[in-house]
């Protein structure tokens, strides 16, 4: 008898993958550890919903979060991104939005999440 459990778990991941991919911005994507830039998928969470502790309590901190798909390989605390769009000949375009990875927040096995930083273009 087959495995319906792995089966099922493979179509749920397929199909988390495609809604990624359909809700996602590129991104010219910057290892730290100096391997060359490449484009990849990024879907932000700036919407400030999750709110910090900070060292002093009373002054909440937002949140910036950057999520990735595995499957178009490995991020890292201080790898950077680029915002921006991908021309009819397959150009990446930034639009002068770049952040850099600070802190993984989570991971399962579609996507890896980070909180970042904006840096100055």
């Amino acid at each position: 008898m087959p495995n319906v459990g792995n089966h099922f778990a493979d179509r749920v991941r397929g199909k988390m993958v495609r809604l990624f991919q359909r809700l996602a911005d590129p991104c010219l994507f910057t290892p730290s550890d100096g391997s060359a830039p490449f484009t990849r998928l990024v879907s932000l969470d700036d919407n400030g919903a999750e709110i910090a502790a900070s060292s002093n309590e009373y002054i909440p901190e937002l949140i910036s979060r950057a999520e990735f798909l595995q499957s178009e390989g490995a991020v890292n605390s201080g790898d950077e991104f680029a915002l921006g769009t991908v021309d009819s000949a397959g150009e990446f375009v930034p639009n002068g939005q770049q952040g850099r990875l600070t802190q993984r927040v989570s991971m399962d096995s579609v996507s890896v999440a980070f909180i970042y930083i904006q840096i100055e273009a």
